[in-house]
């Protein structure tokens, strides 16, 4: 409910087990096959920690971190890509996540591409911000930008970081409210 999945189509990893064998202990579910998908991106539990809830709002911006083991599959990759040094089917993964109210959105996001630029001028990396075209977005996203520094051995800038501002669509899809007297909006 949280993020694009389209966006992860052909990358997802989905498992499929069967429960166990009818039985003494077994359910009405016993033997039927169930399936669920290893996670593309730390963002997809974080921004469900709050579902269904109704946050005050003098409590935000919540500020969430979260380092994550990511799977893709990866199927694009060319060049140094396909020797594995980008494109792995599996990664860590570190995430910015802020919970906001509507209007703080895009100060918030632009402190998140500040502590990011902050992070690579402390380990001294060339690094450049390059704005996402609308086009290139996906239904999330408000707006994006990634982060790409300086590589010398391939003499281009490569991502290393994306920052996306989803306004209110994360909190809408997960019914995420601000609660405010006698009214409630959301987050």
């Amino acid at each position: 409910r949280t993020a694009e999945l389209a966006d992860f189509d052909d990358q997802l990893y989905k498992v499929t087990a069967r429960a166990a064998p009818p039985g003494p202990a077994g359910g009405d579910d016993a033997g039927e096959a169930t399936s669920a998908y290893l996670i593309a991106t730390s963002e997809q539990p974080i921004s469900a920690m709050h579902q269904e809830e109704s946050l005050d709002p003098r409590d935000l911006p919540l500020r969430y971190a979260g380092v994550s083991p990511c799977f893709r599959a990866e199927t694009s990759a060319r060049g140094l890509d396909a020797k594995g040094l980008f494109r792995v089917h599996q990664f860590e993964k570190v995430e910015q996540f802020c919970v906001c109210a509507p209007e703080e959105s895009w100060g918030v996001f632009e402190d998140m591409i500040a502590l990011t630029e902050e992070f690579y001028q402390s380990l001294q990396l060339p690094y450049r911000v390059v704005a996402i075209a609308s086009g290139a977005l996906n239904n999330i996203a408000a707006m994006k930008y990634d982060l790409e520094a300086w590589f010398p051995s391939s003499q281009e800038y490569r991502e290393l970081v994306s920052c996306s501002n989803c306004t209110d669509y994360q909190a809408r899809a997960l019914g995420v409210r601000l609660s405010e007297g006698p009214g409630s909006r959301f987050a």
